[in-house]
């Protein structure tokens, strides 16, 4: 009975705009209440803490510092004029190097949001320059911008492993292999709808000129290489991988290019560890209410209601979709994870018998969709920001790659291989 009271005090808290963690810390005090034991309180403390210190979860400040680093060293650059150099010759040539350009940074960055205030500034304008409709341009760098947390370092993915348990490089692996997979989607979709633009393409780069590029771009491009590579080899684990990523961009921005003063590092290092902050204490609050939820059996009183509908395993999977698209109008996929994680997971591995590392690209694939939509899709209304236009704007021709996200989604609910082909060469869990 208890059910009801908890996730109604989570979502009336959300709606009235408190901040989610503390939504869910409020939530999680409704079962002390009820048991009236100071000893239930201890235990949501100690979860509370114990998420926050997990050892795996030192790898996002790691990572957010060599984000940071990176970005402000003024790497963007570099891995643009590589892209134009490989596609540039392609129709629609801007907006084809604008979702290669975000292929790259997203393998630095492993953020939506970094991407698109990255790569915003400077295509929106650009491609407004050479004739794009300003909400072509900005559908371009949303759609883009929501690889990010498919490639590694990927934030999303990190939180995910860490906190459900699932094997972190099997998820960087599927996830770079999705995220290639629609990033070409994604270029063959702009190559036809440029059609109908009067657009420039420029001359094919001769080999020597893309040759340069690579060498022009290798040191910031060697970053998810190194880190990735790590991973997967078992060089290391993906702790020590962001270290070694904070401190390779360290390295490159301040010694070696010297794009970034020493001067600059103390307000670097604030803004990493405010970031860090926002997260942490977000995934502590999640633990708590993932306790507070499997005691109560909510997962599985979600379950039985779910069964009652159907218990074909194709029906289950389309209701979870439709719920992860319209919590991810309203949330972020962070935190829509690290709310109802702990309820939709077990409907994909136990009842719809699909494994953890197809369960979390179905997931992270799905709230990037609701990403995509208005009313408050959160890459959406980054890029109107950002690209300084109305959000409706960037609605018009947004349309058919929203499309073609949910349809390359039903794929891999219904052929997992497309998700685990990659881990399972490499020999990674979660399978």
């Amino acid at each position: 009975m208890l059910v009801l009271p908890i996730l109604g005090v989570l979502f009336l808290l959300i709606f009235v705009g408190a901040p989610v963690f503390l939504a869910m810390s409020v939530a999680s005090l409704i079962h002390w209440l009820d048991v009236g034991r100071d000893s239930a309180l201890t235990v949501i403390m100690q979860r509370f803490y114990g998420g926050m210190t997990s050892f795996t979860l030192l790898a996002i400040p790691m990572f957010l510092l060599a984000g940071i680093v990176m970005t402000r060293g003024g790497l963007t650059t570099r891995m643009v004029d590589l892209a134009k150099a490989l596609v540039g010759h392609m129709r629609g040539a801007l907006a084809q190097i604008n979702i290669l350009s975000s292929v790259f940074f997203g393998g630095i960055s492993g953020s939506a949001y970094a991407d698109i205030a990255a790569m915003g500034t400077i295509f929106v304008p650009a491609m407004k320059k050479e004739g794009y409709p300003a909400g072509f341009a900005g559908a371009i760098t949303a759609v883009s911008g929501t690889l990010a947390p498919m490639i590694p370092p990927s934030i999303v993915l990190i939180v995910y492993g860490a906190t459900f348990g699932v094997s972190i490089g099997a998820l960087f692996a599927a996830g770079l292999s999705l995220a290639i997979l629609i990033a070409v989607c994604y270029m063959t979709m702009t190559y036809f709808l440029v059609r109908r633009l009067d657009v420039p393409s420029y001359p094919r780069a001769p080999f020597s000129t893309v040759l340069k590029a690579f060498r022009h771009a290798a040191l910031p491009l060697m970053m998810p290489i190194v880190v990735v590579g790590g991973i997967f080899g078992g060089f290391f684990s993906p702790t020590e991988a962001g270290a070694i990523a904070a401190a390779y961009g360290l390295v490159i921005t301040v010694v070696i290019l010297r794009t970034i003063k020493v001067r600059e590092l103390p307000g670097i290092m604030l803004e990493t560890a405010l970031t860090s902050a926002a997260v942490m204490v977000l995934i502590g609050a999640a633990f708590a209410l993932s306790y507070v939820m499997a005691s109560r059996q909510i997962p599985q009183e979600v379950t039985s209601m779910l069964l009652a509908i159907s218990d074909d395993p194709l029906v289950l999977s389309t209701l979870m979709l439709a719920v992860l698209f319209v919590v991810g109008l309203f949330i972020d996929r962070t935190t829509a994870i690290l709310l109802f994680g702990a309820i939709i997971i077990p409907v994909f591995t136990l009842e719809a018998g699909f494994s953890s590392v197809h369960t979390a690209m179905i997931i992270v694939m799905a709230l990037g969709i609701g990403h995509l939509t208005p009313p408050v899709g959160g890459t959406l209304l980054m890029t109107a920001l950002v690209g300084r236009m109305p959000v409706m704007s960037i609605v018009r021709y947004i349309w058919p790659f929203i499309i073609l996200e949910i349809c390359i989604t039903l794929s891999v609910i219904l052929f997992p291989a497309i998700s685990e082909t990659l881990p399972r060469w490499l020999g990674l869990g979660g399978l």
